[in-house]
């Protein structure tokens, strides 16, 4: 099935079900149909084709999943890509997919170099809530839908999702419509999800992670909560009261954010049933903080990466505790082997890469052969994050190839010493990765924000690693900044930036 046949099917089952809620404004899945109906037929008239790229620079909303899946009605492939005048991926984007079309927002072309970029796409379509720059929204009212649509299927390219590689270079991920929807089926079935759920939506839908939420809860006929101001953890906490939402997703700083600047512990949420957490390593000692102080309910850890259309594992919540800094297992319909540098699969305990096949893996990269031939094959896609596999076949990451510190002869994985960092009662966030020196050749170097000041915050850090952890592995600098630099708008952490600190940093300096 398509996704926008996903869509269809929905709409025709329960026309009246609610599919989308934004503050007071409902849409219904019949509704929503209608728009995305109404986007592809403007699309087409705007003259778009088969296969042509379709850019989408606009907020969560409405009018950007209408904008989202009309692009692939219309057969084309839609491009996912952050709004307003911060866009700093569009300009990259828009040159390197050659798009046909691009629907954007007035704040975007504040940005001049993306307003420099979109200059050079045949048909550019405004988004505003009214006047001069409601060219999208007047479009849709006013456009004649086809009888029948250009024909596409389930192999056919559905998005190309731009995500940072480890130099922070944008690279699209080429993603089919059975790339998405066998993930969302396998994300359905761990979580048991139907029609009576409502899940809080703070991550954007040009990630890869929230668009998972809108797949799995189209597929069921559920409804996505909008909430774009996930910078202010009150109002997210008030919408999931006040929309009786009974799902929640985030990233590590989700969580952080919510932990350290909300009223969390007052919170009342009767109906949440299940909390999932992904975009990156959320370490055991905030999970069990968040345990402890949130809402009593399911907490799911999840890996996954965009090549993989979102996700690859989960961990049961039974196992939460029993296999503590475990991603799990698989998902349905995933395999993922360990393997050593050798080629061969590893033995329970031992390190090697992970490497996954499913239905839902990515084809490769756009226009990247060289980069796709190396990292997707008849094996499966080498993730580039390395771990283990345990004695019950529970998986525990010990970090990324390029984030392993060569200490002397010794390797060290940045997330073991991040992990013992979080356990400390001051640190928010904390973030470890190499610096060059002159003997040793790396040593690690630690960037933390905290949630207060702590004397001498350096040397006390170093020492409660140097007493959980061996000296090769005791970070030679902490530096603390009043927050860690993120990805605009997925709220993961930026590992190129983060790096790029990290490498100026004076080895054996003590904060």
């Amino acid at each position: 099935m398509t996704l926008d046949g996903m869509l269809a099917a929905a709409a025709q089952r329960a026309p009246d079900a609610v599919a989308l809620i934004e503050g007071d404004r409902r849409t219904t899945y019949a509704a929503l149909d209608t728009l995305v109906s109404q986007a592809a037929a403007l699309l087409l008239a705007r003259g778009v084709g088969a296969g042509d790229r379709v850019v989408i620079a606009l907020d969560n909303s409405a009018e950007m999943v209408a904008a989202y899946f009309g692009a692939m009605r219309a057969g084309a492939v839609a491009v996912p890509l952050m709004a307003g005048p911060r866009s700093d991926r569009l300009p990259a984007a828009v040159a390197d997919c050659a798009p046909r079309a691009a629907i954007v927002d007035e704040s975007t072309l504040r940005n001049p170099a993306a307003k420099d970029a979109l200059a050079a796409v045949p048909a550019v379509v405004l988004h505003a809530a009214s006047g001069a720059g409601a060219e999208f929204t007047a479009g849709l009212a006013s456009v004649t839908v086809p009888a029948t649509w250009p024909p596409h299927g389930d192999t056919d390219l559905a998005a190309i999702i731009y995500t940072s590689g480890s130099t922070g270079e944008p690279r699209g991920v080429m993603l089919s419509h059975r790339n998405f929807e066998a993930n969302a089926r396998s994300i359905v079935a761990y979580l048991g999800l139907t029609a009576a759920d409502r899940v809080m939506c703070v991550l954007p839908f040009y990630y890869v992670y929230g668009l998972s939420l809108l797949h799995t809860h189209v597929a069921v006929g559920g409804s996505i909560v909008i909430e774009n101001r996930a910078a202010f953890p009150n109002v997210v906490l008030d919408g999931m009261a006040a929309h009786e939402v009974t799902g929640f997703a985030g990233v590590p700083s989700t969580f952080a954010l919510m932990l350290h600047r909300s009223n969390l512990d007052q919170a009342t949420l009767p109906r949440l049933r299940y909390v999932t957490q992904a975009g990156g390593a959320m370490p055991p000692a905030k999970i069990e903080e968040w345990r402890a102080r949130g809402p009593k309910t399911d907490f799911f850890v999840m890996y996954g990466a965009t090549e993989a259309a979102a996700r690859l594992t989960f961990l049961p919540p039974a196992d939460i505790v029993r296999k503590a800094g475990s991603i799990g297992r698989p998902i349905p319909g995933v395999e993922i082997r360990v393997v050593t540098d050798a080629g061969r699969v590893a033995a329970p305990g031992e390190v090697g890469e992970l490497v996954a096949r499913g239905d839902n893996i990515s084809a490769g990269y756009w226009r990247r052969p060289d980069e796709t031939a190396a990292r997707f094959g008849p094996d499966g896609y080498r993730t580039g994050d390395l771990g283990y596999a345990d004695d019950e076949g529970f998986l525990f990451l010990v970090g990324r190839q390029h984030d392993m510190i060569k200490v002397g002869a010794n390797r060290v994985g940045a997330r073991e010493i991040e992990d013992v960092l979080h356990e400390h009662p001051a640190v928010l966030e904390a973030a470890v990765v190499p610096a060059y020196h002159d003997l040793l050749g790396e040593v690690p170097i630690a960037l933390v924000s905290l949630r207060e000041a702590v004397d001498d915050a350096g040397q006390v850090l170093r020492g409660f690693v140097a007493a959980r952890m061996p000296a090769y592995k005791v970070p030679a600098r902490v530096m603390v900044l009043p927050e860690l630099p993120k990805l605009s708008g997925s709220g993961k952490l930026d590992r190129p930036a983060l790096r790029r600190l990290g490498s100026g940093a004076a080895a054996g300096a003590g904060a």
